[in-house]
């Protein structure tokens, strides 16, 4: 087993979701995006350019003055080892030539969400029924779109979403707040970041429990990066949890979003998810939605201190789209499968994305007295959730497990899924009830 340690939708919905992430290189000892090469030759010379300068520790203040000198405008992480940096195509390219003490550069990319009644089918409602446990006592971090607290299912304050971040997207380079707390709706126009929120830990409220969420009772904290993710706003928001960790009580960060290319455990994306495990949080990932083909993996999900969640169907088939691994290969695989398939959550009121996109389906799926508040989505964003909440209920039942206590427990009593391999299926599918009975145990 790995480690121990619809279909897609970008923000503001292209059709095809993954922008391309070639090799990685090495320039001087230091581990170079080629994106960020590629991207250098295509631009002219005063053009600006955003990059992440990663260091084994803590970069010192020495590190970020020498970056200054080269005339980049910078940015340091309280709890990251790295700094974004802006600079023209000049004082990249110049930074690049430079000697100096780093692990890799990479480029600022944009990244993508993944989307594409399945608490019994993983057996969750057994939890709650048999084992007595929803989730109470905590919490989990959503880096997305946003929440609609504002959602009868969702409400802000101490009993659901305790915090709700907008992070502004705009100049991270300038002496401006970086995001405002407290913030009822922070999910403005996608919708997606609701509906993955609905399915972790929604209160069932507006449908008389019909489609409550895996994990009823675990507080939420929104870190909503808005209509648009990148490199620079996910490193926020994984900054922010690791920063806040022990004032909300943070157990578990849910990640729909990634990208495609090749895994380094030296991106700044991964870095970041490695920090966040060493400090104890479950971290989860979406698998991609680029299947059927093999090594089409999220490279964020491949990491191995994080889940890597593959999509399924409600009779325990894999989905097409869900990205498989490479046949043999120990870490490019998925670690377990959920249901991600015509999934029904939380509706964003302002959700206009995903509103639009689960329209023919949500009168397929969903009773017309339900339409304003739930609406249905595909994805391994939408599979993701769910074991984000059945980490949420194992942690309940023995609060000392670790994260990769977390990852083995749910591997060792995952469903065999016959006729599928580990490069695609993982361990094979959920078994909420089997998992959180062995973590009690």
């Amino acid at each position: 087993m790995k480690k121990f340690f619809a279909l897609c939708l970008t923000v503001m919905l292209a059709a095809a979701f993954f922008l391309p992430q070639q090799n990685a290189k090495a320039v001087a000892g230091i581990e170079v995006d080629t994106e960020l090469t590629k991207v250098l030759g295509d631009l002219t010379s005063n053009t600006l350019v955003e990059a992440v300068v990663t260091y084994e520790s803590l970069p010192s203040s020495s590190d970020v003055t020498a970056l200054q000198n080269l005339g980049l405008e910078t940015k340091t992480f309280s709890k990251l080892p790295m700094v974004a940096v802006k600079g023209t195509k000049l004082e990249i390219t110049s930074l690049l030539s430079s000697s100096f003490d780093a692990v890799s550069v990479y480029h600022n990319k944009d990244l993508n969400f993944l989307m594409k009644d399945s608490r019994k089918l993983i057996g969750a409602e057994r939890v709650w029924n048999e084992l007595g446990y929803t989730g109470k006592g905590t919490t989990v971090a959503v880096i997305d779109s946003g929440i609609d607290a504002t959602h009868p299912d969702l409400p802000f304050g101490e009993e659901k979403v305790i915090q709700n971040v907008k992070f502004l997207a705009g100049d991270l380079f300038s002496n401006e707040p970086l995001y405002l707390e407290n913030v009822q709706n922070t999910d403005t126009s996608s919708g997606h970041g609701t509906h993955v929120a609905g399915t972790i830990a929604g209160l069932g409220t507006a449908s008389e429990g019909l489609y409550t969420g895996v994990a009823p009772d675990a507080k939420l904290v929104g870190l909503s990066t808005g209509e648009g993710i990148n490199i620079f706003w996910a490193l926020e928001a994984f900054n922010y949890a690791i920063e806040n960790q022990e004032e909300y009580g943070i157990d578990v960060i849910s990640n729909s979003w990634g990208t495609t290319g090749d895994y380094s455990a030296n991106d700044p994306i991964n870095i970041a998810s490695k920090e966040a495990h060493d400090a104890g949080m479950v971290v989860t990932f979406a698998a991609g939605n680029e299947g059927p083909d093999d090594n089409t993996l999220n490279p964020y999900s491949a990491a191995p201190w994080v889940i890597s969640v593959a999509a399924g169907t409600k009779d325990k088939q894999l989905a097409d789209f869900s990205s498989r691994g490479v046949e043999g290969d120990n870490l490019l695989h998925p670690d377990i499968t959920a249901p991600g398939v015509d999934i029904v959550s939380t509706k964003s009121k302002t959700g206009v994305v995903m509103n639009a996109l689960g329209s023919v389906t949500d009168a397929e799926y969903i009773a017309t007295e339900h339409l304003a508040n739930y609406t249905t989505a595909s994805g391994t964003s939408m599979a993701t959730p769910h074991i984000s909440g059945v980490a949420a209920l194992m942690l309940e039942a023995n609060p000392n497990l670790q994260p990769d206590q977390v990852l083995q427990l749910l591997e060792s009593t995952a469903d065999p899924m016959a006729g599928y391999k580990l490069h695609e299926v993982g361990a094979g599918y959920v078994n909420a009830y089997e998992a959180v009975k062995a973590a009690g145990n």
